[in-house]
């Protein structure tokens, strides 16, 4: 991951008001899912949906660590892997629920997603050479989390 080596207050607070946003709304989403009718969605939406709620959590507290503490790159990865997964957590739940009336969409929205990432990747590659292996492992992080929670229960 980064080689952080110095607390980062601007970071954290940027990141903490993410999670928090994000945990918020699927707060809403929960609830309104629990008020229409949860045994409308499969558990694995509903799973990724109650999962990343704590992932976010706990990555809103590892971010924050980064803003005092002076050990930020084990805060820094532990907030970075709890963030990410929360997040693919996130778009599969959105690729699962648009599949349920329409899977075709639902196939371009991830098609769509591993093609920006793909982008993303390459740009952040040709900027950082130097960090190529840490980028690589990011993206197959990210491709795996989103294969195995959101692409590959399309198939089922």
């Amino acid at each position: 991951m980064n080689k952080i080596s110095k607390t980062n207050p601007a970071k954290a607070s940027m990141r903490v008001n993410v999670n928090s946003f994000m945990m918020g709304s699927l707060f809403f989403i929960l609830t309104l899912i629990w008020t229409l009718n949860p045994h409308k969605f499969s558990p694995i939406i509903i799973g990724q949906i109650v999962y990343a709620i704590p992932l976010l959590f706990v990555s809103s507290l590892a971010y924050s660590k980064i803003g005092y503490s002076e050990y930020t790159r084990s805060w820094d990865t532990f907030a970075w892997y709890t963030h990410n997964i929360g997040s693919i957590f996130i778009l599969n739940v959105v690729g699962l629920m648009t599949a349920l009336q329409f899977k075709d969409i639902a196939i371009a929205y991830f098609g769509l997603i591993v093609l920006l990432m793909g982008a993303y990747s390459i740009i952040n590659l040709y900027n950082r050479p130097d960090l190529q292996s840490e980028k690589l492992f990011k993206f197959v992080v990210f491709i795996s989390v989103l294969m195995v929670g959101g692409i590959l229960p399309l198939a089922f």
